[in-house]
């Protein structure tokens, strides 16, 4: 090789070895860094190596301590059976995961495996020994295969590519068809996790029912049972969202407007879960239902009740976040839930509309009532329930006196709001449910209770009787919805004659004009003549007649019989003023401009007829009706020039010109300035080729 020189500051030059014995001179900057880095000795390579490796292991380690205890414990027995495989095998690299190691695992190991035991949901009819797994069974091998694969990459101890590639994507997509074809062929339930395989309303009144009956043996685990579940039907959150939440995850605020009803809804909130793992704030409420035997809230009322006032568990301090932010809502030490599949989505926000409807309330605003809360509950017993929340009232806030908590300020105000509805909750559940345990707590034994739950019980016999603000607010939305489809239809009836009409006059006006064509040439061409006959003599009295010679007949020519005929058939001239005629402003869409400027709206004359017989006199002298015609005609030339292209009737055309305005995703007014733009455009191109461009 050669030596290749290169200009250096200052004459300096520097020569290093290069390839097959020659050397290579390196000359400036460059060549002075490369020169200056020292060769690193072999020990200091040895101790980077082990320093990166360390740092890999530390965070490797910190990956799986923050991981999930479900997802730790779901991959590592199945991580262990890939090992024994390879083990098994005595492979050269051992239990290095590979993409070929993974296939014949799942073939031999896993996917011809029968079922360990039989599936709640299996059919019964096909023998345990013929059962296998489903893909997503063995999907769920293949993810836990390939954490490890990531593991010994991240160590340095795996360099071939990942094992979830073409193949394995493929071979799970073929089990997917092969679990399809099987349950064709074994004739599988078709409403499996469909609506059908779920339950209903009566289901659950009639699972909360035996939860209430058994409250008066273990009233705590039931009254728990009865939370959990409530809470994952009204929320549609997973039970292990739901057994993590903490009472500092819970406030109220009332809904404004909702009915004559105070509303004051469960809310929560969570920062973590199976679909939450990066501390995204997601919301979830409930609304009080109508019938105390299925609502939430008082399901959770009657749980901290018996919870806190009689059992051994102290009521919440509040003066230090330590001291109950801790403190679960579902104890774990009790029975769980398990709900069925009913997390359809995970709400980020409060569907006010979803909620009425989960609570047994309209849809619509306004119509949230609970009969029993018509009578509030005395204080005397609002004191009764939980005796230290009573000192915590008006504590917390942004005031100089007051704890900044908001948590503390919502949960309290939750729970003041879910002493009123243990009490008049209580008088239709006691009737119900009178050995429940809950009911030896002494507000219920107090000399107020009584006199108060006559009241509620008054009200409640009375029956369904909505109040006239309900009843109000129920029937505008219906009202509101028949008086628009009525002005709807009147609109198009209205319209419908219009356009006969104008169609009509159009009919006529070219019959007459047909006619007059016809009598006009006829009368020029002097076919069709007249005589005037002279006029009659006047006989006086004399006594003798006297015969004069009749005068011959006049001959009118055709011209001055047409002259004096129009002349004396011809109308007034005009002189009324032109209409000062305003475009409507809420034209938003072509095809109500079409039909404005055509047949008019709500009984206005079109553009089309005061441009037929005023001109531009009806707009004159007004700037802003000027500007804003001369846009919309935009339109109306866009429809004539597609109806001639495409050789359409204008109506057709203007389908096509609505159609480019929805597509282009903007209002009327910038999709005009649009046209006219266009327009130019075309006018000053069409100039151009007529003319030829000028010479530069």
């Amino acid at each position: 090789m050669a030596l290749r020189k290169r200009r250096a500051p200052a004459g300096l030059s520097i020569t290093v070895a290069g390839s097959a014995g020659t050397e290579q001179p390196l000359t400036g900057q460059k060549g002075l860094a490369q020169a200056r880095i020292p060769a690193a000795r072999p020990e200091r390579v040895i101790v980077n190596n082990a320093e990166l490796r360390a740092n890999a292991q530390n965070i490797l380690t910190m990956i799986k301590a923050a991981r999930p205890k479900n997802t730790s414990s779901a991959y590592e027995p199945k991580q262990e059976e890939f090992r024994r495989f390879c083990r098994r095998k005595q492979y050269q690299d051992g239990e290095t995961v590979t993409e070929d190691k993974l296939l014949l695992f799942l073939v031999e190991e896993v996917v011809n495996r029968p079922l360990r035991s039989r599936s709640r949901k299996a059919d019964g009819n096909v023998p345990l020994s013929e059962t296998r797994l489903a893909w997503r069974s063995v999907r769920t091998y293949v993810t836990a295969v390939t954490d490890l694969y990531r593991s010994q990459r991240a160590l340095g101890m795996n360099t071939h590519p990942s094992p979830r590639e073409d193949n394995a994507r493929e071979y799970i997509k073929s089990l997917q068809r092969r679990d399809t074809e099987r349950q064709k062929a074994n004739y599988a339930d078709k409403g499996r996790d469909t609506v059908l395989d779920g339950y209903s309303e009566d289901d659950l009144k009639r699972v909360t029912g035996e939860l209430w009956g058994h409250t008066g043996q273990s009233a705590e685990c039931h009254f728990r049972t009865l939370a959990d579940m409530l809470l994952g039907h009204y929320m549609l959150t997973r039970g292990g969202d739901r057994r993590s939440l903490e009472i500092s995850d819970l406030f109220t605020f009332e809904f404004a407007g909702e009915g004559p009803t105070r509303c004051m809804p469960l809310i929560t909130t969570t920062r973590a879960g199976k679909q939450n793992q990066h501390g995204r704030l997601e919301t979830a409420g409930a609304l009080r239902s109508r019938d105390p035997l299925v609502c939430v809230l008082g399901a959770v009322a009657f749980y901290l009740l018996y919870r806190w006032d009689l059992t051994d568990e102290p009521f919440p301090c509040f003066k230090s976040r330590a001291q109950w932010y801790d403190i679960r809502l579902l104890k774990s030490t009790e029975g769980r839930w398990n709900q069925e599949q009913m997390v359809g989505c995970y709400l980020n926000s409060l569907p006010r509309k979803f909620m009425r409807t989960m609570a047994g309330h309209p849809a619509q605003m306004g119509g949230f009532e609970i009969r029993q809360s018509r009578t509030p509950p005395p204080d005397s017993l609002l004191a009764l329930i939980w005796p230290d929340l009573s000192q915590w009232a008006g504590k917390f806030g942004p005031g100089p006196e007051q704890i900044n908590d908001l948590a503390a300020a919502g949960f309290t105000s939750l729970l003041f709001y879910l002493r009123e509805v243990i009490l008049e909750d209580s008088v239709p559940l006691m009737r119900q449910f009178p050995d429940s345990a809950v009911w030896n707590h002494p507000v219920f034994q107090h000399e107020d209770y009584r006199p108060y739950a006559r009241r509620v019980e008054a009200i409640i016999e009375e029956g369904e009787r909505p109040s006239q603000l309900a009843v109000l607010t129920q029937a505008l939305p219906v009202l509101t919805d028949y008086l628009k489809t009525a002005e709807a239809r009147s609109e198009a009836k209205i319209s419908e004659l219009s356009a006969a009409l104008t169609a009509e006059i159009r009919t006529a006006e070219a019959r007459l004009a047909g006619t007059y064509q016809s009598s006009l040439r006829d009368l020029l061409t002097g076919s069709v003549f007249r005589l005037q006959p002279p006029p009659a003599p006047v006989l006086a009295s004399a006594p003798a007649p006297v015969i004069l010679p009749a005068p011959a007949p006049a001959l009118v020519s055709p011209s001055e019989s047409w002259s004096s005929g129009s002349s004396r058939s011809s109308p007034e001239p005009e002189t009324t003023e032109p209409p000062k005629h305003r475009m409507s402003r809420a034209v938003k869409t072509v095809n109500d401009l079409w039909r404005e400027w055509t047949t008019g709206l709500r009984g206005s004359p079109s553009i089309t007829a005061l441009d037929n017989r005023w001109g531009s006199r009806w707009r004159a002298g007004r700037q802003a009706e000027v500007q804003w015609y001369s846009l919309r005609l935009e339109v109306i030339r866009e429809i004539r020039r597609v109806a001639g292209l495409r050789r359409l009737s204008e109506e057709s055309a203007m389908f096509f010109v609505a159609a480019e305005q929805r597509q282009s995703n903007c209002s009327l007014d910038l999709y005009c300035k649009r046209l006219r733009a266009n327009r130019k455009t075309r006018e000053a191109g069409a100039g151009d080729r007529k003319g030829g461009r000028p010479a530069r």
